[in-house]
C-alpha cells in the first residue's frame, strides 16, 4: 500500500490535506465494500466541500433558538421533543422553554447510528433529564481547525445561550467523543464569561474513551473489523498524524483538559480489560490523576465487554453505577 505522499507535508491547506487523506483512504476501501468505510470517507469529503458546515448557534427574535448542524436536544417529556434535522442546516427551531430539569451532554462515538444513541437518550430521560446530543464526524476529529474546534466553539455558545434553562449538567462522552469535550472544556476555558457553565457541570461520565495513542487502532477499528483492511486504514491514519503534527496538538490539549480539568468534578468511568480501543492504563492514569487533584471517581472495569457497548452488553451493572453515581451528585431536579 502507498503512504500518503511526502509532499503533501509542506505548504498544503487543511482542506486539500483532508481531500487527499480521503482519496487515500478511499482507494484502501473501494475494492473491499466497506459500507461504514464508505461512509467515513464519504463523510471526510462532504465536509471539505463546505469548510463553513458547522453554523453558530442563533437565537431569533420569536425567543427561539435555531442549533448548530450536529447538535440535538430533546427534552425527557414527549410532549416537548424536538429533533432538529443537523445535517441539512439550521432547518428547525426550538423554543426555550422554562424547564428546571437537569441537563445530560452525549458527545457520541464515532459514525454513531441514531437508534443506538437513542437507547442511551432514553437511559436519561428515565432519570429526568434533557438530553443534548453532540456528534464527532471523522472529519471533526481528523481536521481539528475546521471541524472539533468549530464543534467547541459552537457547543460553548449553545450552552451560554441554554444556561438559563440549565443549571445542573452531566456529561457522557463515548470514546471520541472524550476529545469533542477536551476541545469544548478547552474552549469554555477561555473566557470568564463561561464560568458560569463551567459550574453548572456536576458530574462527568467517561465510556471507553479513546486517548491519543489509541486514535490510529481506534478509528479504524470504527471503519471496519476486516483483519485485512482495519491495519492498512490505520496505517494510513498513522502516517497522517505523523506528517501533521498540530493535529496531534489538538488531540493532546483535548486529552490535557480531561486528565486534568480545572474545575472539580465527580467523575464515572466505564472501560474493561479486553478493549483493545481504550487502553486500560490509560484509564487508570486520567482516574489516578483525578483522585491525585482532589476529585471524586467511580469507576466500573469489565474483564469482557464491548466498546461503547457496556451498556447493552451489562446493562444491570451499568445502571445500578449510573444510579449510584447520581445519587451522590444529590441533583435538585433528578429522578433519582
Amino acid at each position: 500500500m502507498n503512504c500518503l505522499p511526502r509532499f503533501m507535508a509542506a505548504n498544503m491547506s487543511t482542506k486539500m490535506t483532508a481531500k487527499l487523506f480521503t482519496n487515500q483512504l478511499k482507494s484502501v476501501l473501494i475494492s473491499q465494500s466497506n459500507t461504514t468505510g464508505h461512509r467515513f470517507a464519504a463523510n471526510i469529503a462532504n465536509k471539505t466541500q463546505l469548510t463553513t458546515s458547522y453554523g453558530s448557534p442563533k437565537i431569533q427574535a420569536n425567543n427561539k433558538i435555531i442549533l448548530p448542524k450536529n447538535i440535538v436536544l430533546r427534552h425527557c417529556s414527549p410532549s416537548t421533543s424536538y429533533a432538529l434535522s443537523l445535517d441539512t442546516g439550521f432547518s428547525e427551531s426550538m423554543p426555550m422553554t422554562t424547564t428546571r430539569r437537569p441537563l445530560t451532554i452525549i458527545f457520541s462515538w464515532m459514525l454513531a447510528k441514531d437508534k443506538h444513541v437513542e437507547k442511551y437518550r432514553q437511559l436519561w430521560y428515565k432519570r429526568g433529564f434533557d438530553v443534548l446530543t453532540v456528534r464527532t464526524s471523522p472529519f471533526d476529529l481528523l481536521v481539528p481547525p475546521l471541524g472539533g474546534q468549530v464543534v467547541a466553539k459552537n457547543l460553548a455558545q449553545t450552552l451560554s445561550q441554554l444556561n438559563a434553562q440549565y443549571n445542573e449538567i452531566v456529561i457522557h462522552a463515548f470514546s471520541v467523543g472524550g476529545y469533542q469535550f477536551g476541545l469544548t472544556l478547552n474552549e469554555l476555558i477561555r473566557s470568564q464569561q463561561n464560568q458560569h457553565i463551567l459550574d453548572s457541570i456536576k458530574g462527568i461520565v467517561i465510556d471507553s474513551m479513546v486517548f491519543t495513542e489509541d486514535c490510529a487502532p481506534g478509528l479504524s477499528r470504527a471503519v471496519t473489523l476486516n483483519p485485512v483492511v482495519q491495519p492498512m486504514i490505520e496505517s494510513t491514519i498513522h502516517v497522517f498524524l505523523k506528517l501533521f503534527k498540530n493535529t496531534v496538538k489538538y488531540y493532546d490539549t483535548a486529552y490535557y483538559m480531561i486528565a486534568n480539568p480545572v474545575v472539580k468534578y465527580s467523575g464515572l468511568f466505564f472501560y474493561s480489560k479486553d478493549d483493545v480501543v481504550s487502553s486500560i492504563e490509560q484509564n487508570h492514569r486520567v482516574m489516578n490523576n483525578w483522585i491525585k487533584l482532589g476529585h471524586r471517581v467511580r469507576s466500573k472495569c469489565w474483564d469482557t465487554s464491548t466498546h461503547v457497548l457496556h451498556y447493552r452488553d451489562h446493562k444491570s451493572d451499568y445502571e445500578q453505577e449510573l444510579d449510584d453515581f447520581l445519587k451522590n451528585l444529590k441533583l435538585r431536579n433528578s429522578k433519582i
